[in-house]
């Protein structure tokens, strides 16, 4: 009886923890919600309560006016070609570190993590200034680089985890009927690997999506702003647009927000493939 009673207060206490916890996380994006529909002057006087009357122009104002259809270009295609890289580039070097023999390999795979511990603040004014010499500020590359570079340690570390659990039998197999080691990769091992390959994708695509630091700095001109650095738009020196921003905040989080509830699976798998020992 003791037994079950504890048993059940464990339950209890874990499903407190995590009603509270989902509160603290969906909060803000309700207030943003609710806020997304009010005036500034709505806002100003009372920032808690539900709007009186909706104002779903502050949407459209947001989408035109901030520019935030624009940004959402621009977003997209920095996204879309630096996923594309680091999924083209990353499970080859991981491929490569985790199944074949060369001199220097734990050396390299140290070097790619080495780059998960490398703040990127901290990296700002070298990349600026390599940007500026190779005339990349103000460029979609400006971007797509950097992110491809931040990504490729956390993606490789978590393919290469899931490539060192495969049974070398199967390499054997593929050498034995004459595939080549890229044969071996790309026939074989890849498909494989894909449920770790989505979740990298999935990963990445959610620290592009919302980075805000390398778009503040290496972007100068609006027609080139991401959705991150479009939203300061609404910024001003003496006036901000509450309700419009809000209204941007929303728009930018639905993608990522869209993504994480289908693909939730997918991440946590892959997080779990990350976290063996490699």
């Amino acid at each position: 009886m003791n037994v079950n009673r504890r048993k059940k207060l464990k339950r209890l206490t874990i499903y407190i923890f995590l009603i509270v916890y989902s509160i603290i996380i969906l909060y803000p994006i309700l207030w943003s919600a609710s806020n997304s529909l009010k005036t500034n002057r709505e806002i100003y006087a009372s920032p808690w309560s539900l709007p009186t009357q909706p104002r779903w122009q502050n949407y459209a104002e947001a989408w035109s006016g901030g520019k935030i259809g624009n940004c959402l270009k621009n977003s997209v295609i920095v996204t879309l070609l630096s996923i594309a890289i680091i999924a083209i580039i990353a499970p080859m070097a991981a491929y490569s570190l985790a199944r074949l023999e060369f001199k220097g390999k734990r050396l390299i795979f140290y070097l790619f993590l080495g780059g998960m511990f490398i703040a990127p603040i901290a990296a700002l004014v070298p990349l600026l200034i390599l940007l500026r010499d190779l005339h990349l500020v103000d460029t979609y590359f400006a971007l797509i680089f950097p992110y491809i570079a931040y990504g490729l340690s956390l993606s490789i570390l978590i393919l290469r985890s899931f490539f060192v659990t495969l049974p070398r039998s199967l390499e054997d197999a593929a050498r034995v009927d004459g595939l080549s080691p890229f044969k071996t990769y790309w026939k074989i091992m890849l498909p494989l690997a894909l449920p770790a390959l989505y979740t990298v994708i999935i990963l990445q695509t959610i620290f592009v999506w919302n980075e805000f630091l390398f778009a503040l700095v290496f972007i100068r001109s609006l027609d080139m702003f991401t959705l991150p650095r479009g939203l300061m738009a609404f910024r001003g020196t003496y006036v901000t647009m509450y309700g419009p921003l809000n209204a941007g905040i929303i728009i930018a989080a639905l993608p990522p927000i869209i993504l994480y509830i289908i693909f939730s699976d997918r991440i946590k798998k892959g997080m779990a493939i990350g976290l063996q020992k490699g």
